[in-house]
């Protein structure tokens, strides 16, 4: 289950999915990952999942009567994932967000 959604994917993926939460957790940043899921006619399709810290994410094996889908090439994306999340950081931050310094009675805002 994710974000109060669930879906039926690969055991591998599940897997690796998790590993890779712990990591973005520790490190404070997210990531994209493109996972195949098993609709529940069976159809596989790709759901596009935003991973960042405390990401509400719950895997629980299930029975299903679709075949699992190929997880070679997902597992290993993920795994390069959280190889890249893990490393430390070039620049001694992992990340900077600019906050301009403006109030919002600027007369430039009233023209947004």
């Amino acid at each position: 289950m994710f974000g109060g959604a669930s879906f039926l994917t690969a055991d591998r993926i599940g897997d690796a999915l998790v590993a890779l939460l712990v990591v973005l957790n520790v490190k404070s940043c997210s990531a994209v990952a493109r996972i195949p899921v098993v609709l529940i006619n069976g159809t596989i399709v790709t759901a596009t999942l935003l991973l960042a810290p405390a990401s509400p994410f719950l895997v629980i094996p299930e029975e299903s009567p679709w075949p699992e889908p190929d997880a070679s090439e997902t597992v290993t994306h993920l795994s390069n994932l959280e190889v890249l999340a893990s490393a430390p950081s070039q620049n001694g931050y992992l990340e900077t967000i600019a906050v301009p310094d403006c109030e919002w009675s600027d007369p430039d805002l009233d023209d947004l």
